[in-house]
């Protein structure tokens, strides 16, 4: 769920990790070696690597995309609005490779 919350998870999981090292270590100087480990992560995941693959893997079309968060929102609501885009990434993908509906596969594509 955090992967879906793009400038709030670095600093949760940071939040999270510096009070589990703080447990473990007992001193605030490795409490703060591990939240900015973490932070250094995170940031470098959310930012560069997830994105990058996700652009390769799934070329979606951003009209379809936005109907897509529009309908779901409308439907479930926050749920629906995190759940949106890996919902219609599998669509997709079952659309690509599914014979009779590559014409939807391809209405979803770039």
């Amino acid at each position: 769920m955090f992967n879906s919350i793009p400038y709030y998870r670095p600093l949760l999981v940071t939040a999270g990790l510096s009070a589990v090292g703080f447990l473990q270590f007992g001193t605030i100087g490795m409490a703060a070696a591990v939240a900015g480990v973490s932070l250094l992560i995170t940031t470098l995941e959310g930012s560069l690597l997830t994105p990058m693959l996700i652009g390769r893997v799934s070329s979606m079309n951003q009209v379809a995309v936005f109907a897509g968060l529009l309908f779901w929102s409308w439907i479930w609501g926050i749920w629906g609005m995190l759940l949106a885009v890996p919902m219609m990434m599998v669509i997709k993908v079952i659309c690509d490779r599914v014979e009779a509906l590559q014409p939807v596969g391809h209405l979803l594509g770039d």
